[in-house]
């Protein structure tokens, strides 16, 4: 191999080096500058392992590339050859390169001595010129890429002084409500811990986007707590799934909460049962026992003892009309109770959820405590019956006619020894409900008076005629 072919290898070898560097800078560059250009577009900020991996893949395909680029010795004979026109004459030379007969060595010294008298400056490389070409727009894509401006975050607006105070001011009058509610001691002062939490975090916090979602997760807690206290819908919604007609009938009444519908329909399982044998009849209380396992619900709930008790009293004989009636009244003020839980916990739910612009789409799949966009004909408002009273605004209560914390039991006034003054029904039913129960619970008041008083607020909170 003579000297001339190697001064032209060298320069070949040169270009190449140049042209893989310049390409895999060219790719790299693009590369970070679609990265950066995508990034701004989302509005975040790339991390330094995007950036990493496009110079890893630089460098990576700048070394593929002189590969391909640098030429072997035959091809770039075969280029010197066409480029000066030498008849193949560098070919031959490095074909017999191994060579060393007279011959050969005349013919290589002859190829290499026409090589010599050639101008470098006329082999020139393409791929060069393609490699600057590449690394001057892989420039100007950066410069674009940098100059774009990226997309402004979108920053939510902190809440006005005067929505957070109205908002501090609502939540508050809520947990007043809750306090002064008739719930079930437990479940009212979970709700509470609840509502204190969410009343804490309103507090501290200036974005309505972060209370919409403390709210959520408050709402979503406190229906999993209604769950949980209120073993008459569970243990309804139980008995509806069983194949036993009156069962299921029972059932209902239970889910829907009516002390006065539950009574009946254990009425009616009992008249049922005395037309069958005593086998048919531990049938039934058998089907009823395995509907009692599947609930959930603490050992000595009332209301699921007491299925229990009369299912295992049914195998044991006795009269079942009085076992039916006797288990009617164990469980009818818990019933009471549980509604009030119920509507409670809705009343909650819905000033939360509008409070907040919390939609039925942004809580669980399973709360089942957020009406379904009133269930009130809307166009049942403002004057009730004869006009003697407006009704005021707000979500619907617990029960009666009225909304908000005013319950009317009727359209009428009503004369409040106390305040020695015609009051709306609503204002005081919360407190002839509690005096009621009371006696009734202990056992003040004779059965049939016991049973009026049960049937009239039971009706009255379950939303009956």
């Amino acid at each position: 191999m003579g000297k001339n072919f190697k001064r032209f290898k060298r320069k070949t070898r040169l270009n190449a080096i140049i042209s893989s560097i310049m390409l895999g800078l060219g790719v790299g560059i693009v590369s970070a500058a679609v990265i950066m250009l995508v990034f701004k577009l989302t509005g975040n900020d790339p991390t330094l392992l995007y950036y990493a991996f496009s110079a890893v893949g630089a460098v990576v395909f700048g070394v593929g590339m002189y590969f391909i680029l640098m030429p072997s010795d035959v091809r770039l004979a075969s280029r010197l050859d066409k480029t000066y026109e030498l008849d193949e004459k560098i070919s031959t030379m490095i074909e017999f390169q191994n060579e060393n007969s007279d011959f050969i060595l005349l013919q290589r010294e002859d190829a290499d001595e026409k090589l010599g008298e050639k101008p470098m400056k006329q082999f020139k490389s393409k791929h060069l010129i393609a490699a600057v070409l590449v690394f001057t727009i892989s420039l100007g894509c950066m410069a674009g890429a940098w100059f774009i401006p990226a997309k402004a975050e979108e920053t939510e607006t902190p809440i006005s002084e005067f929505d957070k105070e109205w908002l501090i001011t609502a939540l508050r009058e809520l947990i007043a409500m809750v306090d002064s509610s008739f719930m079930a001691d437990s479940l009212k002062a979970d709700v509470l811990t609840e509502l204190n939490s969410l009343f804490s975090f309103v507090e501290g916090s200036v974005l309505m986007s972060e209370m919409k979602a403390e709210a959520i997760d408050t709402v979503n807690s406190i229906d999993r707590m209604l769950k949980v206290a209120n073993s008459a819908s569970s243990i309804g919604a139980e008995f509806e799934t069983s194949a036993d007609e009156y069962i299921a009938k029972l059932g209902k009444e239970l889910s829907s909460l009516t002390g006065s519908g539950a009574k009946k329909a254990l009425d009616n399982l009992a008249e049922h049962l005395v037309t069958l044998d005593s086998t048919d009849v531990s049938l039934v209380a058998d089907e009823m026992t395995f509907h009692l396992s599947k609930v959930t619900a603490s050992s000595d709930d009332l209301i699921l003892m007491s299925f229990k008790t009369l299912a295992a009293k049914l195998r044991t004989g006795g009269s079942i009309k009085d076992l039916c009636k006797e288990t009617g009244k164990e469980i009818s003020n818990e019933i009471i109770v549980q509604y009030v839980n119920r509507t409670t916990v809705e009343d909650v739910v819905q000033t939360l959820c509008n409070l907040f612009g919390i939609s039925k789409s942004d809580l669980a799949p399973d709360v089942s405590t957020l009406p379904d966009d009133n269930d009130r004909d809307p166009e049942d408002s403002g004057d009730l019956g004869n006009g003697t009273v407006d009704e005021p605004e707000g979500p619907i209560g617990s029960g009666g006619l009225g909304t908000g914390d005013v319950i009317y039991g009727s359209n009428d006034l009503i004369f409040d020894p106390d305040k020695n003054a015609h009051v709306p029904y609503g204002d005081v039913l919360n407190d002839y409900f509690a005096k009621a129960n009371e006696q009734i619970t202990d056992g003040r008041v004779s059965e049939e008076i016991s049973d009026a008083a049960e049937e009239y607020f039971g009706a009255l909170f379950g939303g009956s005629n």
